[in-house]
């Protein structure tokens, strides 16, 4: 692949988590239904309770796992962790297992402890699912290295098997989505088969949503087919999917894939981070509309700094 088309995905499926992100933010929680009625097709950025294009933990806790990686050339499960905590701020609207978990590590619980003794046993929210996406362009040509690696990083708030199966799955289908070629047509079925072959034996609820992807996009189900057999709420296996065939489903267009993540109400702002990811990958930063950049939040760890770092974790991979 041309290194600067490698450099384009690398920063596309991190602007794409923040735009997703950002789209999702001010209906998270609405149902379809209540979407169509008040915006019709959501196609832009609305004022949100940071402001306009503002991005949630999603995003936030994206940025920490980029720096990590650039500054460690590396997985460190301390230095990410510490960078969770540090990152933190509850206005960007954390669940309540990722502030226990940071909490505990605050206190001075290790980092590979945390995130079991939330709920009991480990969290399998989306929360470490929605962050993933540098782990995905960091690991897009070793699998193996990347199941490790999500694994890892999912452990320190989202330690069920679930929560580190569905962050996998994610960083998996950045890292398809970075190696396709977006000037080609894309054989969907072939991209969700890999996604099979690579769940793990304790993914059996993630194989069988991905088999119903490859039965959805042999026809054009209504929405609410989509959310029955996929799922929309906070939970990784009921929004991960989601995200895949969001993708998927409108994978020539970027708007068009994040507007049909968020269309389908629910856990709006981390389906549409991880359809963005996803997508961002796919077409890079190009394919990501300038008038949704434009009014991204922009301060201190804003639209152009995650560029930067997004450059930099390509330039860490490529000098490895």
């Amino acid at each position: 692949m041309n290194p600067d088309t490698l450099k384009d995905k690398f920063v596309g499926c991190m602007i794409g988590t923040h735009a997703g992100d950002a789209l999702g933010m001010p209906v998270e929680g609405y149902d379809y239904k209540a979407i169509e009625a008040h915006f019709g097709e959501l196609r832009q950025m609305l004022d949100a309770r940071l402001g306009v294009g503002t991005y949630t933990d999603d995003t936030e806790m994206m940025i920490a796992i980029a720096e990590s990686l650039v500054e460690c050339k590396e997985f460190n499960g301390r230095d990410m962790a510490n960078r969770f905590v540090n990152l933190y701020n509850p206005e960007r609207g954390y669940g309540g297992g990722t502030a226990n978990a940071l909490s505990s590590i605050r206190t001075g619980i290790e980092w590979n402890l945390a995130g079991e003794r939330v709920f009991g046993g480990g969290s399998f929210g989306n929360g470490s699912s929605m962050r993933i996406a540098p782990i995905g362009a960091f690991c897009y040509d070793g699998p193996v290295e990347l199941r490790k690696i999500a694994y890892d990083s999912s452990r320190i708030t989202h330690a069920h098997p679930l929560g580190k199966e569905g962050a996998a799955l994610q960083a998996f289908a950045v890292a398809k989505a970075i190696t396709s070629d977006p000037a080609e047509e894309l054989d969907k079925q072939s991209f969700i088969l890999d996604l099979i072959q690579f769940i793990s034996n304790e993914g059996n609820i993630y194989k069988a949503k991905l088999l119903h992807i490859k039965g959805l996009l042999e026809r054009k189900p209504d929405k609410a087919e989509v959310i029955k057999k996929l799922g929309n709420d906070s939970s990784a296996p009921n929004s991960v999917p989601t995200a895949i065939y969001s993708f998927l489903s409108h994978s020539h267009d970027f708007e068009d894939s994040v507007v049909y993540a968020v269309s389908l109400g629910g856990d709006t702002d981390t389906i549409g981070a991880m359809t963005g990811a996803i997508s961002g990958g796919y077409h890079g930063k190009k394919g990501i509309p300038d008038r949704w950049l434009d009014v991204l939040e922009n301060g201190e760890r804003g639209r152009d700094y995650i560029e930067r770092l997004a450059v930099s974790l390509w330039q860490a991979k490529t000098k490895m």
